[in-house]
């Protein structure tokens, strides 16, 4: 009697946050309402952890139903904050946005969401990962902070960490993170049962990955897209080998283009104007 009392007060607690709540800005969605985390936690009598797991069952809703009506979901990275802050222990968002979250997204909203899931759980290298890449690959890249991330993991104790995880903080101060890494670590979350219904979110995550930077008009015509979900269905249905699908979507990476250096250029273009003025009669 006590546990439904105390639902029935979480649920109503909700209930106000949302009514009552700012509407973010922007946002297609009608019941997006984040409040803070501080006043939620006021009013939850300390039922935090329930409350944190309305909201997170909540924003779960609002991207499934992106994925319906072909809106874009910005807000999950917030979803995820609210929840973890009201409950630190809470695993899944952690994981959930860390695997969703494309590396070079331009919204940071997760940055505080896995910064807090390394102080949590410092034991798990995934989720260190998933920082790390977000850290290499954000919108402002910093390789150094996610050396550090990565750099506990060379002498851990725990003998399941993988030796290329191990040694991964290298790559990271040499600024040469591999695509093979992030792409492998993306496959291996596809196949887990939990994101199912959001195999979606990661067709376009590899895609970025693999330097596919702009925003696709219509999925269904485009023809990388409809590739690297023909690929990953095949991988997780069992039809294609994963081995054959992580050595094609390989195949597909965009080659970089050096960045033009303007010094060079312009001394290029000085040197033609000297020789073109010496020539002249």
């Amino acid at each position: 009697m006590r546990y439904i009392l105390s639902f029935i007060v979480a649920v109503a607690v909700i209930a106000l946050a949302f009514h009552y709540a700012k509407p973010l800005p922007g946002t297609n969605f009608d019941e997006s309402f984040l409040p803070k985390a501080s006043s939620v936690r006021y009013v939850a009598a300390g039922h935090d952890a329930s409350v944190a797991g309305l909201f997170w069952i909540k924003g779960l809703t609002e991207l499934g139903e992106s994925y319906l009506t072909g809106k874009e979901y910005a807000y999950l990275g917030h979803v995820a904050e609210l929840s973890t802050s009201l409950d630190s222990l809470f695993y899944t968002p952690y994981y959930f946005v860390g695997g969703v979250t494309p590396v070079d997204a331009p919204d940071t909203s997760d940055f505080s969401v896995l910064r807090r899931a390394t102080r949590v759980y410092p034991e798990n290298w995934r989720l260190s990962l998933y920082y790390a890449l977000r850290l290499a690959r954000g919108p402002f890249p910093n390789k150094t902070e996610a050396a550090n991330v990565m750099r506990k993991y060379f002498d851990s104790p725990d003998t399941t960490i993988p030796d290329h995880i191990r040694t991964i903080y290298r790559s990271f101060e040499l600024d040469s993170m591999q695509t093979e890494t992030a792409l492998e670590t993306i496959l291996n979350d596809v196949m887990q049962p939990r994101f199912k219904k959001f195999r979606a979110s990661f067709y376009a995550k590899i895609l970025k990955l693999l330097g596919y930077k702009g925003l696709i008009a219509d999925y269904d015509k485009d023809e990388n897209y409809q590739k690297v979900k023909y690929l990953v269905d095949g991988m997780v249905e069992g039809r294609i080998p994963p081995v054959v699908v992580y050595n094609r979507l390989l195949a597909m990476k965009k080659v970089e283009e050096p960045a033009v250096d303007s010094t060079a250029a312009d001394t290029t273009k000085v040197s033609a104007a000297d020789s073109t003025a010496s020539t002249s009669p």
